[in-house]
């Protein structure tokens, strides 16, 4: 189920002695430099360093991470974690590059559907060790912007068709407009 927030991503707040799991979009190829991966840089540092040692790790064929997702705990120190439970920085990998050579929209969400996957299948795997947000209804919770629709290109309306399969997982999608 996908749920519009009106607010800042940043600035949810995960029920108490519980993770929460902040999503977006990421390239194959270690770059946070702009839009809202900048501020997950800012906010959380040490989740970028994983992220950019993994694309690093990969260096030789990038493309194999498109369509997965990294799951990455945060830091208690980051200046993002405001509670008790530590976030969790989701990189769903849907494009290969940045800039000119970003792929084309409807791969971008394809990746993304396969990406989606991939992190309901770590949630899945991780539930018994760690205790993510839910839901009224029990399941988890995903938030994150209007991914791909920054500068990947992505008309919205084509991404969210694809998270709307996942009835499974509640995505928060946090607006500012």
């Amino acid at each position: 189920m996908i749920q519009y927030i009106k607010g800042d991503l940043f600035s949810h707040k995960a029920a108490a002695k519980s993770s929460s799991i902040l999503a977006h979009a990421c390239n194959c190829r270690g770059s946070w430099g702009a839009g809202v991966a900048k501020v997950f840089l800012n906010k959380y540092p040490s989740t970028f360093e994983v992220y950019a040692k993994y694309c690093e790790n990969h260096r030789a064929d990038p493309s194999k991470l498109l369509g997965t997702t990294l799951l990455i705990p945060s830091k208690p120190s980051d200046p993002g974690n405001t509670t008790d439970g530590v976030s969790y920085v989701a990189c769903l990998f849907t494009s290969d590059y940045f800039g000119a050579k970003k792929l084309g929209p409807k791969d971008i969400v394809a990746y993304t559907d396969k990406a989606m996957e991939d992190l309901k299948n770590q949630i899945d795997s991780m539930k018994d060790k760690v205790s993510f947000e839910t839901g009224k209804d029990g399941n988890p919770v995903i938030c994150m912007p209007k991914i791909n629709a920054g500068l990947f290109g992505v008309p919205w309306p084509q991404t969210e068709e694809a998270l709307t399969k996942f009835n499974d997982l509640d995505i928060n999608v946090y607006v500012i407009d």
